[in-house]
């Protein structure tokens, strides 16, 4: 039996049977794109976008800085207020026994001495300073004279004192020495720099 291929003709540009037409070429206008290279100044395999790189938040760092600035003022206002409610006062007692102390707080009161009379005071504190007290002496013209000494007691010692004020006649009382745990001697005062049992 004759093939039925034998029986057609082709005509020209159409190839034999059995045959795969040959490849056509591939027109660079449908063909796969070739991109350019990286232009300059990006990093190799980036291509230009036209735009320039998001910007980075600084959102964190803002909040971490007031956060810093919160904790610095709260240290700041507490280191102000222990300072300001600090009531102690750094003395140094005179060395000696009780005539010595007796002698350096007269001469504190007349000498208008506020760190004389602060280191002679039980108990100094920033509520009421040894300079307030001066000037309450100064204003008032406060003038003292020592006396004899008084009768003892276990831990306390007495001496008259005669104490004269501007416009004022003298008055006499009795000042009071306590002596301290660590054997040092100091005078009770009130807030304004006189002996608690002075009269007013």
């Amino acid at each position: 039996m004759i093939g039925h291929d034998r029986f057609v003709t082709y005509g020209p540009g159409y190839p034999p049977p059995h045959q795969q037409p040959p490849p056509q070429p591939v027109s660079p206008q449908w063909g796969t794109p070739q991109w350019p290279g990286p232009p300059p100044g990006y990093p190799s395999g980036r291509a230009s976008t036209g735009a320039p790189p998001p910007k980075r938040r600084r959102t964190g760092l803002i909040i971490g800085i007031c956060l810093a600035g919160v904790v610095v003022l709260a240290a700041a206002g507490i280191t102000i207020f222990v300072v300001v409610t600090d009531d102690s006062v750094e003395v140094h007692r005179p060395a000696g026994g009780p005539e010595v102390v007796v002698q350096a707080y007269v001469d504190a009161v007349n000498q208008r001495d506020p760190i004389g009379l602060q280191n002679v005071n039980c108990h100094p504190s920033t509520e009421y300073p040894a300079t307030r007290s001066v000037a309450g002496f100064a204003t008032d013209g406060v003038r003292m004279r020592l006396g004899r000494k008084a009768q003892a007691s276990s831990g306390w010692q007495y001496y008259e004192v005669e104490v004269t004020r501007t416009g004022r006649p003298p008055s006499i009382g009795r000042l009071e020495f306590s002596q301290e745990e660590g054997g040092t001697w100091c005078v009770p005062l009130t807030g304004l720099g006189l002996p608690v049992n002075l009269p007013g």
